[in-house]
Parts: structure tokens; C-alpha cells; sequence
């Protein structure tokens, strides 16, 4: 028998203090996001092996190094492809 309930809860917390973080919530309070299902599809997508996170938290950033044109295309077109495969997975999720 399992020990979760019919639906459980997650809570994610934002530190208002540090701007990225702030960014983010912004971002998850938009009126057109269902941050409930783009959080599904990340973790989804993560336990696919189609994400790997990142060593460091959103709080502790490495410094930035400007992105080619060449590396933004790439990394768009690999966003693109991994969200079309978890789209077509039949996974219920939408965002």
C-alpha cells in the first residue's frame, strides 16, 4: 500500500534577496506559466537523463562568459529537441 496521499505537495522557496533567484519568481508568476507543470516536465526530463543539473545552486553562480552565436543556436536547438521528446512521451505535463 502506497504512503502518499491521492495528490502531495512541494514546496519550492525563493530568496528575494538574491536577484537571480528573484528573476525566477517572477518568471514562475506569470499569469501564462503553469508552474506546476513545468516544474513535472524539469524533473521529468532530469530523470530521463535529458537534463543534468548543475554542481552549484542558483545562489552561488560562476562567473558569466558570453555565449556565441554558434552556442546559443546549439543549445536552443538541443532545448527544443528535449522538449519535443518529453512533449511526445505522453506524459500528462503542460506549461
Amino acid at each position: 500500500m502506497s504512503t502518499y496521499k491521492k495528490r502531495e505537495r512541494r514546496q519550492v522557496s525563493f530568496n528575494t534577496e538574491d536577484a537571480v533567484e528573484l528573476e525566477l519568481l517572477k518568471f514562475a508568476d506569470r499569469e501564462d506559466i503553469n508552474f506546476s507543470g513545468l516544474v513535472k516536465n524539469l524533473l521529468f526530463a532530469y530523470k530521463m537523463g535529458q537534463l543534468q543539473p548543475r554542481e552549484i545552486s542558483a545562489s552561488v553562480r560562476q562567473p558569466e562568459r558570453p555565449l556565441t552565436t554558434n552556442m546559443r543556436n546549439k543549445g536552443s536547438m538541443e532545448r527544443t529537441a528535449g522538449l519535443s521528446q518529453i512533449k511526445a512521451s505522453g506524459m500528462p505535463f503542460d506549461f
